[in-house]
C-alpha cells in the first residue's frame, strides 16, 4: 500500500501485531493514513467502503475464519475484497497461523460469484501447482451477512 497513490482517501491500515503498526505508523502516518492494532475476530472494525483483507483468510482455521466473517458482517463495510484461490477444488481446515489455499466460493463459505477478481500472481506459472492461482475477489459483504 505504501506505492499506492491514495490522494484525499483515507486509509486505516490494521493489524494484530503492535510492532508492526508502530513501525507502519512511524514511517507511512499522515493526515489520511492511519494504523491501529485491531483482531479481525473480535474487534469492532470501523466503518469503510471496502476492507481489504489481503493474505488473512488463508492463515485461519475454519472455527476462526467464521468468527472473522460474522464480525465483518456486522461491520458498517461496504465490500470487502479479500483473497481467493478458485482453482482449489476441495476446502481444508488447518490450525490458525497455517497456511492453505482456500476458494471461497465453495463450503463451507459459499460466497456468491465476486463482483470483480484481481489477479494477484504477476509471473504466470511460477507455481508448481498450477491450481495454485491467486486472486483478490470483491463482494458486497451485505450479501455474505446471508
Amino acid at each position: 500500500m505504501k506505492l499506492v497513490h491514495l490522494g484525499s482517501v483515507r486509509y486505516v491500515g490494521g493489524d494484530i501485531v503492535p510492532q508492526l503498526i508502530a513501525e507502519n505508523h512511524e514511517k507511512y502516518a499522515s493526515k489520511t493514513r492511519s494504523f491501529v492494532q485491531l483482531d479481525l475476530m473480535r474487534d469492532p472494525l470501523p466503518p469503510a467502503d471496502v476492507l481489504l483483507c489481503r493474505d488473512c483468510f488463508i492463515h485461519l482455521s475454519f472455527h476462526d475464519l467464521k468468527i472473522a466473517l460474522r464480525n465483518i458482517a456486522k461491520s458498517n463495510i461496504t465490500y470487502i475484497l479479500t483473497t481467493t484461490y478458485p482453482k482449489v477444488t476441495v476446502n481444508t481446515d488447518i490450525v490458525t497461523r497455517d497456511f492453505r489455499g482456500i476458494n471461497l466460493q465453495l463450503p463451507l463459505f459459499d460466497f456468491p460469484e465476486p463482483l470483480e477478481r484481481i489477479d494477484e500472481d504477476l509471473f504466470p506459472g511460477h507455481h508448481e501447482n498450477p491450481n495454485f492461482i491467486r486472486q483478490l475477489g470483491l463482494w458486497r459483504v451485505s450479501e455474505l451477512r446471508q
